[in-house]
């Protein structure tokens, strides 16, 4: 497999071998020779709430804090998280976080990486996307949260969110925001081809791209960036053809070329033969033009999408509006999730105890949310009182005009069932951007580049002791 020399990812299981554990261990440490590639979406996002510099730069946070509290230091890089540590700080006088930004998402998984190899320098507290932990979690590098109350967030939690973060009755980190996805959509640019509803179903979606692109020639009904994992998975996920398997242990699914996988990569691929769907990368100059001239007509958006979109484009500002996204069958209410972190902490930490009333606030109270759901950081809520809160629901935004777009992504976030993400992440996000560029190029089709990363997958998944079940 052309990867570098990259780290096996994996949850915790009880009955996993110590061989195992050992090969998973050696190659979570190989990462530092290289940079991760981390999850963009976070990043990008945020714009709607992530921007970071990836350098590490103490904050200002620890302005209020008294000479005699406990402290403790945080990495992470989402816009608006240091406004959340310095109300806390102002408010919990026996602690004091101090929040460094180390990278965002690969930069700062690199550099955490090696100073736990290194035995000094982690930190207290490390910011860590849903789909990044079992690669910390399966060299035992985080606490156990539920020896410190942790369980008692849990009613307060999306389902998907604490499957994400818990393994049995071990928590291994505290769930902040979620990228549950939905359909944002021009409504001036789909009524004027004639289309007055949402497509509630794939097939509904695929004729309204043939009717939008009889309208107009050179009018598409979507982006599809072939060459972004993250959402490629997220659609998977919401068709129900996610491609991994995995529960600990030596075990581990992989599957692209099953039925479920290569009809999703067949009706996109025809969506893209068809010029019905654009390739352009995500978050690209070129997509915002698209939507923004109406050449590109809907979006399938996370719900931390549309806050940074809007800071994007100008001339339709006021015209997009939210639906669930179509379904693979009618009538269900599927939905993927694309993006979100948590706060983890980190194994070594003399501080534990504070560490965990940190993260348990900092994800899981009123306070918190107050700022993080805020205009600067813009974060999507795990958080259930604040998903339901009517009046968090009836937020408008500028781009969605009277409609409210919170209400729907709201509804998605219940009706996500949590990925199983699998023990070689980082490996399929390193490989990935090679084997899916023929696809945007036109040189290879969305079947191909499935079949082929099945082999790859699987070939270097077996090279670190995990025996591959296929597809089906």
């Amino acid at each position: 497999m052309n990867v570098p020399n990259t780290r096996a990812l994996g949850r915790v299981g009880a009955r996993r071998s110590a061989a195992l554990a050992a090969i998973a261990v050696t190659s979570v440490l190989a990462l530092s020779a290289c940079s991760g590639s981390g999850d963009d979406s976070t990043t990008a996002a945020n714009s709607a709430g992530a921007k970071s510099t990836p350098t590490s730069t103490a904050s200002s946070t620890t302005g209020s804090c008294s000479s005699g509290a406990t402290k403790l230091t945080m990495w992470g890089w989402p816009t608006g998280y240091d406004l959340v540590v310095k109300k806390f700080n102002e408010t919990h006088p026996d602690i004091c976080v101090d929040l460094e930004n180390a990278g965002a998402a690969g930069d700062e998984y690199t550099k955490l990486s090696d100073t736990i190899k290194a035995g000094s320098g982690a930190p207290d507290i490390a910011t860590i996307e849903y789909f990044e932990l079992p690669s910390f979690e399966v060299t035992n590098s985080l606490v156990d949260l539920s020896q410190y109350g942790i369980d008692t967030a849990k009613s307060n939690e999306a389902s998907i969110a604490w499957q994400q973060v818990s393994q049995g009755s071990h928590v291994y980190a505290m769930p902040v925001d979620l990228g549950p996805m939905a359909l944002f959509y021009n409504e001036k640019e789909l009524t004027s081809a004639g289309i007055t509803q949402a497509p509630a179903t794939w097939a509904d979606f695929a004729a309204a791209a043939a009717k939008l692109r009889a309208k107009d020639p050179k009018a598409a009904i979507t982006n599809f960036d072939p060459e972004s994992p993250q959402d490629v998975l997220a659609l998977m996920q919401q068709y129900g053809a996610f491609p991994f398997t995995y529960s600990g242990g030596a075990k581990l699914g992989i599957s692209f070329t099953g039925a479920k996988q290569m009809e999703f990569a067949k009706y996109w691929q025809d969506l893209i033969d068809h010029k019905e769907a654009t390739t352009a990368a995500d978050f690209s100059p070129q997509q915002w033009s698209d939507f923004d001239s109406g050449a590109t007509a809907s979006r399938l958006s996370p719900a931390w999408g549309p806050v940074g979109m809007q800071l994007s484009i100008k001339k339709t500002i006021g015209d997009w509006r939210t639906a669930p996204l179509p379904q693979a069958t009618a009538g269900d209410k599927a939905s993927g999730s694309w993006g979100g972190s948590t706060l983890a902490v980190v194994k070594g930490t003399q501080h534990a105890k504070e560490a965990a009333e940190f993260v348990k606030w900092f994800g899981g109270s009123d306070e918190a949310w107050q700022i993080l759901s805020g205009d600067i950081a813009g974060a999507f809520p795990a958080y259930v009182p604040l998903l339901n809160d009517t009046t968090f629901q009836n937020k408008t935004l500028p781009i969605t005009g009277d409609s409210k777009p919170n209400a729907v992504f709201a509804t998605a976030a219940q009706n996500v069932q949590a990925a199983q993400w699998p023990p070689i992440m980082t490996a399929a996000l390193t490989q990935w951007t090679s084997t899916f560029a023929g696809v945007t190029k036109g040189t290879k089709t969305l079947q191909e580049a499935f079949t082929e990363f099945q082999s790859q997958l699987t070939k270097y998944a077996t090279s670190q002791g995990f025996t591959v079940t296929g597809s089906n």
